[in-house]
């Protein structure tokens, strides 16, 4: 398999005018927002899945069609981790995650359809059904990643919200 050129831009940059690449201007969304449409962008990023060169990467830099439903899983599970820290403790700093290293660890590309298509099922359940269970009270509670980025439960929501419609719009999902 290829070598991924690690991704090293700091996409937080969402937070503060559309995304120069997908052109997502996730700023205003709610988290309610993200409830309400998580499930029909997941559906869209399960139908990649039956395409027969999805755990192909065609452009050797570049992670599969497969790697990144996958990806989108995983991200779900880090944030729901994070929010959870958010909820549990006064500015926590969120532990390391290296969603380069997680693919390589991970093998995505090994996983059987059906068992990326699972996990990113059940991520999304249980990021959506996180969200949905944070009082609007506590929208504000702050936490940091490794690097210093500040977020609050909404802008993490939001930030999180941007990796699930970047990558629809990476696999042209």
């Amino acid at each position: 398999m290829s070598q991924i050129i690690p991704d090293d831009k700091d996409w937080t940059v969402v937070l503060k005018e559309p995304c120069h690449e997908c052109a997502q201007d996730v700023r205003s969304a709610t988290p309610e927002d993200i409830v309400g449409q998580l499930p029909q962008k997941v559906d869209r990023l399960l139908s990649v899945l039956d395409r027969s060169t999805a755990r192909e990467r065609l452009d050797p830099a570049r992670w599969s069609e497969q790697e990144y439903v996958v990806h989108v899983a995983r991200m779900l599970q880090v944030m729901v981790h994070r929010l959870n820290l958010m909820l549990t403790e006064d500015d926590p700093v969120f532990p390391n995650w290296d969603q380069d290293q997680d693919a390589i660890k991970g093998n995505y590309n090994l996983l059987a359809p059906y068992q990326a298509a699972t996990e990113l099922r059940e991520s999304a359940t249980d990021f959506a059904a996180r969200l949905q269970g944070i009082s609007p009270h506590d929208y504000h509670r702050k936490g940091l990643r490794s690097n210093g980025a500040a977020f609050t439960i909404v802008s993490l929501a939001q930030y999180a919200w941007h990796d699930v419609v970047h990558h629809l719009w990476d696999v042209k999902g």
